[in-house]
């Protein structure tokens, strides 16, 4: 099978695949290539903002400490095989093109998603490859997500919880987080992040599931210099820097030290040089990216309202707003409250379309921005960065480009 055979078979299932009521459809998929799952050790991590970034964080701390750690994210940046990792290498065509060969025999209608296909691959080849752990990211949710087929997780991971994919999990925080809590497993340690909107749900399911529970507290950390560049801060008097700007980062890899600590009492070695170089070294696409320096031009993926705040907060803190804007959002996301956010930081917006199929049309994201007081015009995908440029250059005021994960990959590809 070639690469583009294996990404024809692959494009063959809908993204969504067939409604999900239960874990059966995915239970029965694995248990036909020899149940995978069960031959693997698992981080398992649900939210709806910081959990690509705990997770990449968790992977380079446990690369450092000697650990062939696999790696399973989603959505994937700039191409499919960036999904699936060991070690941060991308899983290579060849390997890919033969489970795909293998999966396509053994696969006959079943109404899989992309995701479902997508998660047997990445554990086909994390069981060849002998990995040591695996990073594991829900796709969405957690209760019914295909990665929650995993019955004993090393520890389960709650990252903020915010309304994203309301009409999947439900239109309010509660029901959301219950969705999310379905990663908890009996017996199984939980690392809920800082100050989470889900916590009485998560602490409640828990306790009912006989589960200890770790979370960073406020009043451990101090906050150094936070910046678009990266942040200094210390957790329990311990200095730590990141690359990735933003106090959310903070957060998140505070998230993931008590997640580091649950880790070595499970007998993992993970030297605490691994773990300021880990934090240090780890940089994800689309998350407060910096592009270019001249003109400044950052890229990030936030979608969502928590999202989007926390973006908006760090370009405030930085350089107090006064930004040119770039954006795109998809039509299943909040943009009114989006918008709102961004806003307060953007002197003029040219607002896209084209990146995704279900983009929001650019007039109507336009509408939104202009109901908060901002300055909003449209502009063709291919015209935009050269024409915020253009307006960067006569005003001297940096590019944001933000939105949609979907965008951010579309800008990712062209360079």
């Amino acid at each position: 099978m070639t690469f583009e055979q294996a990404m024809k078979f692959i494009s063959s299932f809908t993204k969504s695949g067939e409604p999900v009521r239960n874990l059966d459809r995915i239970a029965g998929l694995l248990n036909q290539v020899g149940n995978p799952q069960n031959k693997l050790k698992c981080i398992h991590i649900a939210g709806t903002n910081g959990k690509g970034s705990v997770a990449e964080y968790l992977t380079n701390i446990l690369k450092e400490s000697g650990y062939r750690t696999g790696t399973l994210t989603s959505p994937y940046i700039k191409h499919y095989q960036d999904r699936i990792r060991i070690n941060g290498q991308d899983i290579p065509e060849k390997i890919l093109c033969e489970l795909c060969e293998g999966l396509q025999a053994t696969v006959t209608g079943g109404g899989y998603s992309q995701f479902e296909i997508t998660m047997v691959i990445a554990f086909l080849y994390f069981v060849r490859k002998n990995v040591d752990v695996v990073v594991l990211e829900t796709g969405i949710g957690g209760l019914l997500d295909a990665t929650n087929i995993i019955e004993k997780p090393l520890v389960s991971v709650l990252t903020s919880v915010s309304k994203d994919h309301t009409e999947i999990l439900g239109d309010t925080i509660e029901k959301i987080a219950y969705q999310k809590a379905g990663i908890i497993k009996n017996g199984c340690p939980v690392v809920i992040s800082l100050e989470n909107k889900g916590e009485t749900i998560f602490r409640k399911t828990a306790e009912q599931k006989h589960c200890q529970v770790f979370q960073p507290k406020r009043e451990n950390i101090w906050y150094g210099d936070i910046a678009l560049t990266g942040n200094e801060f210390f957790y329990y008097d311990i200095y730590y820097r990141t690359k990735m700007g933003g106090e959310h980062q903070v957060d998140n890899a505070v998230t993931v030290l008590e997640t580091v600590n649950v880790l070595r009492n499970q007998n993992f070695k993970i030297p605490e040089m691994a773990v300021h170089q880990g934090l240090f070294e780890t940089v994800v696409p689309a998350r407060i990216q910096i592009l270019q320096e001249h003109p400044l031009v950052i890229l990030d993926g936030g979608h969502n309202p928590d999202g989007t705040e926390a973006l908006a907060d760090l370009l405030k803190g930085d350089r107090g707003g006064n930004y040119i804007g770039i954006c795109g959002m998809t039509s299943t996301k909040d943009a009114d409250t989006a918008s709102g956010n961004l806003a307060s930081v953007f002197s003029e917006v040219l607002c896209v379309d084209g990146f995704a199929p279900n983009a929001l049309p650019k007039e109507q994201l336009a509408g939104y921005f202009r109901k908060h007081h901002t300055q909003a015009g449209t502009a063709n995908l291919e015209d935009a960065l050269p024409n915020a440029l253009a307006l960067a250059e006569q005003n001297q005021n940096p590019v944001v480009i933000c939105g949609s994960l979907y965008l951010a990959s579309w800008y990712l590809k062209q360079r």
